[in-house]
Formats: C-alpha cells, structure tokens, sequence
C-alpha cells in the first residue's frame, strides 16, 4: 500500500490528514543551520552580552552579596541555589521572548516554514540555539567556582552537580518560554507570558489549595470506576499527602538533590521529560497554521489540548512512580548518599541461617523539615535489602496514628509517635508522626524509636544490623560519681535526673551497667567509663587505681571546670547531700588523685582552665574564649592526631572551659596526644575565673585577665604501656628462669583522657540530632571511636566518622586571624600599662608610708595616726586611680575590638565586591570587542564624509 508523503507547506496551504501523516524524520541539517541562525544572530549583538553580564552579575550578587554566607562561612553555592530559581523567571523569558515572536513579527515565519523542512527540525533547531545560549551564560558565570575557590576548597563533585542542575533547569525553562512566544508578535506580551508560564513548575510548592480541592475529589473512591482512579492507583489522597506530591513537582524540590551534590535519576528525568513535552506542545501549537476554519479547526483545538494534557497527566504519573525508586548517582567527594564499603562488607558477613527482619514504622506524611530524612532512611533500607537478599528481610509499614500498625509499634517495640514542632507557610504547627526502625535477629533486638533528622542514617542502620547480627555484646561500665551519668536522684533538687545521652548512645552498642566505686571493680567489663573522679572519696580512687593497673580499659573525664555543674570541679568542696544548708553527717572529702595519675604517667593541673581566640563560626562570635573550638581550619597540624584510629579524619570538636594534659617525666607509659589547641591562646587560673560565693560556685568572671602563651595544649590523650616500677620488678626477676615463668606478666595500662566532661553534655547530642544549621561537631564521634578503640573493636570508626565535610573560607578565616592576633596583643599591651599604672600608684603609696615611718621628730602614737590618715587617704585614692586605669583598659579593649570589627566587615565588603565584579568582567570584555568590532565592519567603504 503506498502512503502519502508529506510535503512542507506554507502558512495558506493544506496539510495531509493526521492518519495518512507518517513520523517526519530528523533532519540535521536543517536543525544546525537553524541553529547557527539563532545562535550566531544573538553573540553577532552587543545585546546579547549585555543580558550574559547582567545574568553573572545579578547570580553573583545571589551568592556572595547575602549576609548569611559569611554567617554559615562555607565554600558552596547554597545561597545561590535558594535563588536560582528566581533569578530563571525572568532570564529564560529574556532568551525566548524573540525566539517565535520577533519571526512572526517580521514576517520571517513565512519563509521559514516554506523551507524544505519539517516542524520537528525547525522547533529543534531554535531549541538548541536557546539552549546554547544559556549554555553560554551559565558557563561564564562558572566563574563563582573560582571565586569559592580563591576563598576555599569547594566540593568539586558538588559544584559539578549543582551547575547541571541549573542547565537542566534553564533548559526545561527554555521549552516553556518558547511556548510563550508562540502566543503572540509582540516581544514585550511573550516575556511577560514566559515568566508566568515558567512561574508554573517553579511555584508549585505554594499549592496548599489545590492540594485540598483534589484530596476532596479522590476521597469518593477506592476502586476504578467509582471516581476515585488516583486513590487506587497512590492509595489515601489527604490533603497534606497531595501537597507533600504536588511538591515534589516542583523545580526547586526536583532541584535539592543537584545542589547536594547527587544526581537523581528521578531529577534528570523530570526535566528532561517537561521539556520533550513543552516541546511538543511547540509542535501542536506550530502545526495551528495546517486547520482549516471554522468548526472543523474547533474540534481539532480540542483535540490538541485533550492531547497536551494526556501527555503532562502521564508525565506527571511516571514522575511520581520514578521518583519512587531513589536511584541516583553520588557526586560528592565524601560519597555520603551512597553506601560504603564498610557497610555492605558487613552485610556480606551476616550468617545466611540467621537473617536479620527491620521492620520499619512510617507515617506517610511528615513534616517538610523531615521529608530528606525519611527518604534517605527508606532509599538506604531498600538498598541494605537489595545487598543482603535473603539475609535482610525488609517490612515497610506505613503507620497512621491510633491504627492497627501503631498499636503494633507501641506494645511490640516500643515506638511511638515523636511530636515535633514545625514552621510551614509562616505558621507554626505541630506534628505527630512516625518514624522508627526495629531490628530483630533470633533473640536479638534493637530498636531505634525514632529518627532525627540530624541522625547520621548510614551509621545507625549500620551498627543496628551488626549488633543484632552477632550474639553477645561487650560491656561498658559506667562508674557512679557525683557526676550521675546513670542519673538518679538529686537530692539538691529533689527531683530524679534522667540519665546522660552519652549513656543511651552507648546502649545501642554496648551492654551498659553501673558500677560501684565502693567495692573492687570487676575486671570482666571491655570498657570502664569514669566522669569526674576526682568526686570521688579516697577508697574509692584506691579501687580504681587498683582496676586501671589490673589493666582494665578506662575512659576517663578530667575536667577542672564543669560548666553543667561546677560543684564537680576539682578546687570545690564536697558537700553534704542537701546543699550547704542540708543535715545529715558530714560527705566524705574529695580523695587525692596524684596516684592514679602517677600510675598512668599523666599530668593534669586541676586549676587551670585552657583558652583560645580560633572560632571558625562567625554566628558564635559572643562565645568567651574559653570554649574551645578543635578543628583542621584552626592552623594546629596536630589537632586531630592523624596516626590515632580514635581521631583521624575528625573534622571539628568543641570543648568548654577544658583543662591540659602533659606527660609525666621520666615515666615508662607511652604519651600520646589525641586533640590539642593551637598557639593562639593560653590559659587562665581557675581562681580567676570562678566567682564564688555562699553557696559554691555562683558565675563566671567574663573579664577575666587573658595572656598569650604561643603554646598549643594537649586536651585529650591515650596512655598506654607497662607502669615503671612493674616493668622494674619484672626485669629484676629476669634473672631466675624459674620464678620468672611462674610470674604473671604486669598488666598494661589502657587508658584514654579526656580534658573536659561538658563535650558529652546533652546539648550537643541536642544539636546533633536536630540538625542545627552547620554547627555539625564531632564530640560524640570522638568519644564513641574512644570507646570502641579501647574495648578492641574498631569495626564502627571509619563509617562514623563519614560526614559532610566543613569546608570554610579559609582564605577569610586567615585574615580574621590576624586581625585577632593584633586586638589580643594590643589588650595585652592595655593590660599590661594598666598594671604598670597600679605598680607606680601603689609604690607611690608604699614611698609616703616610708618616710612618715622614717621621721625621728615624731612619736609612736603620732606616726601611728599619722599612717592611719595617710593610708585612708591614699587608699581613697588608690581606688580613684584604680577605677579610672580600669575604665582606661577597658576602652581601649573596646577600641581595639571594635577595629577589629571595622577590619572584619572592611574585608568581607571588599570580597564581596571582588566577586560581584569580577565574574561579569569577561562577558562584558567581550561584548565590548564585538560592538568595536561590527561598528568598524558597518563603517567600512563608507565615504568618510558621510560618518556621523
């Protein structure tokens, strides 16, 4: 049978029947030489560039112009990713306001489409210009990657990820300007048309409304038929589960990921899906000039559009059942997205005889700050699944509230619904919902009640499944001192304390029990967790004396400042259990801690408290100096000891008011030191620093006296190896072969110090689970790697150590260090003729109390009364000078930090104009040389009488 060929017509002439139209092929000559039209058309004008410089310039200003990006200090784009978006709505409609209008303005159309060509090739062909365009604009604003780069060291993976989310974004955009432009002839009504079309996709997560009017029309029914197609096809339509759907359409949320440095399959293919269909919608909308009138061509208008909205309908659907399966590809450098080697080794170890059952408890709406978190947990539980095979046996229940499943939860495992308060559409709220993990394995059980969103999920899900895997844990004893991490009554408050989370955290690891210092320790625990013991009475610090040197595993916390609470510091009395004003007999006193520390070869001054002016978080500049931030960016090489399993690959620690450590001399146990400061502090006596009173320790002195040493300090250290006098017993033996093999060898000391008790304080375990802007500290990672570094089993380390790592200006951090070493050296300078001025008033003093003492013409009595008057005056006086050389100090200290403040914000305005300006400088070189260029074309065999 032969079938009609289609032949091109022009706008007059009349197409072949759809059914006898056969699929035009593609011509690809035709489409590049449509597209070196456009293309060549647009950089050929000075115009062009001018839009490329004001797209670098305006998407400059959204990155490094906000306030916030020196407030979060880290090299990536998150700022401009916010406003990308934003700043599309109204570029892309630039690019395609010209693209059909301009051609159909000027009559041009006409003899564009009597070409040998086909629609296909001509709608392809300017597609591509537009896209090239773009193309070119966001290539020169990869110039921001340098400017990052000038200022840090940005995630190269990231800022790959991140640009093609913006090419796939403005090449969507890109099909729906075009379809805008070919409503009308005038440029000005297409530009406007464009940025309401492309405000469509980016603005749907503001679609509370029609989230509720079709929950209402999917709630008739559960079956086909019976109007409630959706409900069958995606179960239960509630409102806030059609909003949750609705916006996950949209550009930014399809977005998020690229920003993140992952590349979603479901992301790649929502854009390049809604441009193919705006693209076909170009082709419908081009194919108008083929209907005939009248109301043949109304019936082939309807038929158009039932056809555009079959396609988005279905493009939609296939969106939503993609997005549902969470491949993508992991672009970051620390590969956080994907699972690690770690992880699936471990599940390659998982007896084949004993598999592990999770059964996972999840709302199917939670609130929008917990959307990542629940998609990562269910994505990284279905990959866990597709590893292990018949090894992990995965049940997904979706759990609404006071339901069949929930009651399950609830008596079965424990899980119950977590309430947590949100902020959505400027209204706070709150929600309940759940999201909890069980792990079940023979008689093992773990269960993780509910995740928070600062959870690291690869990790829990990790050691959840080791734990339940394997039979018998080891144990963790935790020593009861004043510091009551098992809580316990308090008989200050008379009131229970909960336990520490330090604790609860080791519980999903260990076996934990509470030991008791009065009676010898047991030497079956793996690991033996002591806060505070200089709490502790003399018998006490005897016993575990007599533990460590039995060579028991020992975490200990020396801490000469408890800032929880300071009656656990060293220099404090004990007192009795109701407060000062409490009865009963009187507490036993504080023992003497210098055996212990001698057996372990540690010295630890209990009164002085470390300092140190590096803070790399500018939102907690009001912190006093006393808080010590540990971390790579600090300058110190040895921050984190890189050859120690414990605290290699460690990113940033935070301890406050800490104490040092140093190594005994002429000791035989090996030192090492695991964190440490840098020179850019000192310390401070504790005597100083406390304001006491009554009733203990009532505040801290924020003026306290700060002195640079140039010293880094040691804030936590592993001691381990032979005690000197066991090893001299041992070698005095070595002589008698026989007496030597009937003695036991002396035990080796196994012992981790840590300079501080508040680093494992709830807050931040607080600020770990919820996720607080970039305040990601590794406090409880260093103390949970000490802890399985000494029980012997180092299987959980590396895996938790994998985070985001925090990359910082560095280059900004720099300077302000500077400008921080000369405000600490000019109040020093301030400190020190302060102290100069009191020397000479008081010697002053001292001079006239000399020479009435060394008058001969006077008596006793006269010279005492005498002295007396002399020493109140001059004392009145005194204390005149003395307020005024302290106001003097202090407003140079004030001065001084004040400049320094000046300088800071001086060097942020000049960075931020450097990267405002700089970026568009190529593009508008460039436009330059080609206006100097076509003018001088223009101009040429021109009578030079005739020039302007």
């Amino acid at each position: 049978m032969t079938t009609l060929q289609e032949k091109p017509t022009s706008m007059g002439g009349a197409a072949p029947t759809p059914a006898a139209r056969p699929v035009a092929p593609i011509n690809l000559h035709v489409i590049l030489a449509v597209f070196k039209r456009n293309f060549t058309s647009y950089f050929s004008n000075p115009a062009g560039y001018v839009f490329i410089t004001l797209f670098v310039f305006v998407s400059a200003c959204a990155a490094f112009w906000q306030p916030i990006f020196f407030a979060r200090n880290l090299a990536n784009l998150d700022t401009l990713n916010t406003y990308m978006p934003a700043l599309l709505l109204f570029f892309v409609p630039a690019i395609t306001m010209s693209i059909w209008a301009d051609e159909r303005r000027q009559g041009t159309d006409e003899l564009l489409f009597t070409l040998p060509a086909h629609d296909v090739d001509i709608v392809l062909g300017k597609y591509l210009a537009a896209v090239g365009i773009y193309s070119v604009a966001l290539l020169f604003s990869t110039s921001h990657i340098f400017v990052l780069m000038s200022l840090g060291r940005p995630d190269p993976g990231v800022m790959f990820a991140t640009y093609l989310g913006y090419w796939l974004m403005g090449a969507m955009l890109i099909a729906v300007g075009m379809v805008a432009s070919l409503l009308t002839t005038n440029a000005t009504v297409a530009f406007i048309l464009g940025a309401v079309f492309c405000a469509i996709p980016i603005a749907l997560n503001l679609v509370a409304p029609a989230g509720r009017m079709i929950s209402a029309l999917t709630e008739s029914g559960g079956t086909p038929g019976s109007g409630g197609i959706a409900t069958w096809l995606l179960g239960p339509l509630t409102e806030d589960r059609m909003q949750r759907m609705i916006e996950s359409l949209s550009v930014p949320s399809q977005f998020h990921d690229f920003g993140a440095g992952v590349i979603p399959v479901s992301g790649l293919f929502y854009f390049l899906s809604l441009a193919v269909a705006m693209l076909f919608v170009n082709m419908v909308l081009l194919g108008r000039r083929h209907w005939a009138g009248g109301q043949k061509s109304t019936g082939r208008s309807l038929h158009a559009l039932v056809r555009i909205a079959s396609v988005l309908l279905a493009l939609a659907s296939l969106n939503v059942l993609i997005g549902r399966t969470g491949f993508r590809v992991d672009a970051s450098e620390e590969h956080l997205n994907s699972l690690s080697s770690e992880s699936i080794e471990l599940i390659k170890q998982i007896p084949k005889d004993q598999p592990v059952y999770v059964q996972v408890y999840y709302s199917p709406e939670v609130p929008r700050d917990y959307v990542e978190t629940k998609s990562d947990l269910l994505n990284l539980l279905k990959e866990y699944a597709a590893w292990g095979g018949d090894k992990i046996r995965l049940n997904l229940v979706e759990t609404e509230l006071y339901s069949p499943e929930a009651h399950e939860a609830e008596k079965r495992f424990g899980i119950e619904p977590r309430q947590v308060r949100t902020v959505e559409e400027a209204k706070q709220s709150s929600a309940e919902f759940y999201l909890g993990v069980a792990f079940t394995s023979g008689l093992e059980e773990v269960v993780i009640p509910f995740f928070d969103r600062g959870l690291p999920v690869e990790y829990e899900l990790t050691r959840s499944i080791r734990v339940v895997s394997r039979t018998g844990r080891k144990k963790v004893g935790i020593l009861n001192t004043d510091a009551k991490l098992m809580g316990g009554f308090d008989m200050r408050s008379f009131g229970q304390n909960p336990e520490w989370s330090i604790v609860t955290e080791l519980k999903k690891q260990y076996e934990v029990s509470s030991v008791a210092p009065d009676s010898p320790i047991p030497s079956d625990l793996d690991v033996l967790l002591v806060a505070q013991p200089s709490s502790l009475a003399q018998r006490q610090i005897d016993n575990l004396t007599d533990y460590v040197k039995r060579g028991g595993p020992t975490l200990l916390f020396l801490d000469p400042f408890t800032v929880s609470n300071p009656s656990l510091s060293p220099e404090v009395p004990k007192q009795p259990a109701g407060g000062p004003f409490g009865g009963g007999p009187p507490p036993e006193p504080k023992g003497d801690l210098r055996a212990l520390l001698d057996l372990i070869g540690l010295e630890w001054p209990t009164t002085q408290i470390v300092w140190n002016d590096y803070n790399p978080h500018p939102q907690l500049a009001d912190l006093p100096p006393e808080v010590v931030f540990v971390g790579k960016g600090s300058g110190e090489p040895d921050a984190f000891n890189k050859k120690q399993v414990a605290s290699s690959g460690l990113q940033e620690i935070v301890m406050m008011f800490p104490g040092l450590f140093r190594a005994k001399s002429n000791g035989s146990i090996e030192y090492t030191p695991l964190l440490r400061s840098n020179d850019s502090g000192g310390t401070v006596p504790w005597s100083e620093l406390a304001q006491q009173g009554f009733m203990g320790v009532t505040g801290i002195n924020r003026n306290a006296r700060h002195v640079r040493t140039g010293t880094s300090y040691t804030l936590a250290a592993r001691l381990q190896g032979t005690p000197a006098a066991d090893a001299d017993k041992d070698k005095a033996k070595g002589d008698d072969k026989e007496k030597k093999a009937d003695t036991p060898k002396p035990a080796e000391i196994k012992v981790v110090a840590i300079a501080d008790l508040d680093m494992i304080s709830d807050q931040f375990f607080d600020l770990r689970r919820n996720k607080v802007e970039n305040l990601d500290f590794d406090n409880v990672t260093f103390v949970l790697n000490s802890v399985d570094v000494l029980a012997g089993d180092e299987s959980f380390v590396s895996l938790r150590k994998r985070r985001l790592q925090h990359r910082t200006l560095k280059t900004l951090e720099d300077q302000v260090k500077e400008f921080d070493k000369r405000r600490q050296e000019e109040t020093k300078a301030a400190e020190d003729a302060a102290e100069d001025q009191l020397k000479l008033a008081q010697q002053r003093l001292d001079k006239q109390v000399k020479e009435v003492q060394e008058r001969k013409d006077l008596d006793e009595r006269t010279k005492e009364i005498m002295l007396a008057n002399l020493q109140d005056v001059a004392n009145r006086r005194l204390d005149v000078e003395k307020t005024k050389i302290e106001d003097e100090k202090r407003k140079k200290v004030q001065e001084s930090k004040g400049e320094m403040e000046r300088r800071v914000r001086g060097i942020q305005l000049g960075i931020k104009s450097f990267a405002i300006l700089f970026p568009p400088l190529p593009a508008l070189i460039l436009g330059l040389i080609v206006a100097i260029v076509r003018s001088s074309r223009e101009n040429r065999g021109a009578t030079p009488t005739r020039l302007a």
